[in-house]
This record gives structure tokens, sequence and C-alpha cells, in this order.
């Protein structure tokens, strides 16, 4: 299992930029020294000097920053967003969003204003904001992250910004980045639906939890022996790894379907799923004893105990269909590990 890292290269990287150009520029005042970085030479007009060849121009003013508390400001939140990104997305995502999100919103800033003299990492804080916050919203492994109280803070310097209050700020490159990490988080959940994968069980429920007694043990056992017995006897082996589950729960998808497989047969395939899950990730069976029904549940041991509810078999379904079986499982793991990832 990755370990968690308390610290991100693309976030160092960032800040290291910007302070040596706020150290060059004496934090903007020598306006001589930006006249390069800035996303169009303030004596040229429109985008002359990107079509001459000076592209650069359109990431450099993230790096601009006025005055120590901008800069101060802006790169504590690079430093606490960019760990909570990199270490759920790697770095290689985060740099190509961090490049996304800044191009964006200074275009649009320069677009909507017509000044090039402007600066600053806020429209990509924004945008790793808003992603985050959005993750937050559908996706279990980023869920708890951005607490409620921050959301509050950000939107509320967000509006005051836009009053005119502050002074001159670029507050079309906030828009913009703010737009672009929630349509970036938002489309991430609506093709995985990150909604529908192993996800964390609510405090009430986790009060109910009990672990596996003999009957339960038995009645699992009775639904991974119906999975077995749809496969050719040279198959039945295949069981065994984790590959071979998940091929055994597309082939008995493709051949029966699921809209018209009884409640005891769905049920079987959301457990030899997540009996993949168990093999990959090391979790234990539990259950849920709530009103007289047992619901077989996975956990984690711990103080407090983590627990996740299995993979509908609806979802399973529409995953096989997409050929996407492989990626749910995946994305499940991930979400699983990333539970156990300590909070920012």
């Amino acid at each position: 299992m990755t370990q968690a890292k308390n610290y991100s290269i693309v976030s160092i990287a960032l800040i290291a930029m910007s302070a040596l150009v706020a150290l060059l520029s004496s934090f903007g005042t020598l306006a001589e020294s930006l006249r390069i970085l800035f996303i169009s030479d303030p004596d040229q007009s429109g985008f002359a000097s990107v079509f001459s060849g000076q592209i650069w121009r359109l990431l450099t003013p993230a790096f601009i920053h006025f005055g120590p508390m901008h800069l101060i400001f802006n790169l504590l939140w690079v430093w606490d967003l960019g760990i909570v990104i990199e270490n759920r997305k790697g770095p290689g995502f985060y740099l190509g969003f961090f490049v996304v999100a800044a191009v964006i919103s200074n275009v649009a800033q320069y677009l909507l204003t017509s000044n090039p003299q402007f600066g600053g990492m806020s429209g990509v804080v924004y945008g790793l904001f808003s992603y985050v916050w959005i993750r937050g919203r559908y996706d279990p492994a980023f869920n708890g992250i951005m607490r409620k109280a921050t959301v509050n803070m950000m939107l509320a310097w967000f509006v005051l910004c836009w009053t005119g209050l502050l002074g001159p700020i670029a507050n079309w490159a906030h828009t913009m980045g703010l737009v672009v990490g929630a349509v970036w988080a938002y489309l991430e959940c609506k093709s995985l639906r990150l909604d529908q994968t192993s996800a964390s069980l609510p405090a009430n429920k986790v009060q109910s939890l009990e672990y596996f007694s003999t009957a339960d043990i038995l009645k699992a056992e009775a639904l991974r022996s119906w999975v077995k017995d749809q496969c050719l006897p040279e198959a039945r082996q295949q069981f065994d790894t984790i590959d071979g589950k998940l091929k055994i729960i597309t082939a008995i998808i493709q051949q029966k379907g699921i809209e018209t497989l009884p409640p005891h047969e769905t049920q079987a395939l959301e457990i030899v799923f997540a009996d993949a899950l168990v093999q990959e990730t090391g979790l234990n069976w539990a259950v849920i004893d709530d009103d007289d029904q047992r619901t077989f549940i996975l956990l984690k041991s711990g103080t407090p105990p983590l627990s996740f509810s299995l993979v509908p078999a609806t979802r399973i379904a529409e995953a096989v269909k997409d050929g996407k079986l492989n990626e749910l499982f995946q994305t499940s793991v991930q979400t699983i590990r990333n539970s156990q990832l300590p909070q920012t």
C-alpha cells in the first residue's frame, strides 16, 4: 500500500518558482523585471507576444505576486491542497491540472479586462479548492477533506474580492479557476460513478456492526457456490484469483444479464466482487444488524473501525457493459486505501 506523503513535489516546485520571481521583482514592485512574465508585453496588444512564440506567457502570470501577504496566502493554499491532490491523483495529474487551471484563468482575466499587468496563484488555488470540494461530495476517497468552514471561508473571500473593497484583484482568474476545478471534478465523478463504489458507512450504521456468525458464513459460502456453479469445470480454479473472480462475474452478467436475476443471485455477484476487494486490501467481513435485516459489509480493523458497503450488483453490471469492471475494482481499492490517509 502506498504511504501518504506529508509534502508535494509539485507544490514545492511551484512555491520555489513563485518565491524566486517575488525576490527578483521585489514582490512585484520592479515592473520592468516582470515584462517578460506578463501574459502580454504592456507595449503590445492582444496576444501578439504569445503568437510570436512566447507561449510561456500563458502560464507565468501565476508566479507573479504583489506583496508578501499575496505570496504567503496563495502558497499556503498551494501547499495544503497540493498534498491532497498529489497523494490521491499523483504528481503527473497535479502538474497537468496546474497548467490547465493557470492558462485558462490567466487567459480569461486578460480577455475580460485587457490589462496584462496581473498575477498570482489564486486562479490555480481556487481550481484546486473547487476540485477537492466537488470530489469530496461524491468520492469517498476525498470525503471529509474539505471542512464546511473552509468552504464557507473560501467562497466568502471570493465574493468579498468581487466587491472591490480589497483593491484591484484578478477576479476573473479566481472565477475561471473555480469553474475549471469544479467542472473537472464533476466530469470525473460522473465518468467513474464514484458514488457507487465501496463507500464508507455512516456512523449510525456502524453502531449496529457485528462480526460474521456461523449462519452468515454459511450463507456467504452458498452464494459463492452459486457463482462457481455457473462456470465450466476448467474455469472454476480461476476463482481463487482476483482476475479470475472478475472474469467469472463478467461472464455471468454477459450470459444472463442482471434484470432477470433473483435477489440472491445478484447478491452472490456482490459477494464475489467484495471477495476480490478483500483479497486485494486485506479487509474483513462483517454485518450490520438493523431491524432484523443483516447486511454484509467490509471492515477495516482500527479505532474506530472503518466499514464499507458492498458495490451494488447494478453498478457491477453497468461496469461490465461498459467494459470498465477492472476500472471499477481499482477505483474501489483506491477508495478503501485512501480512507486510511490522514485528513489535511
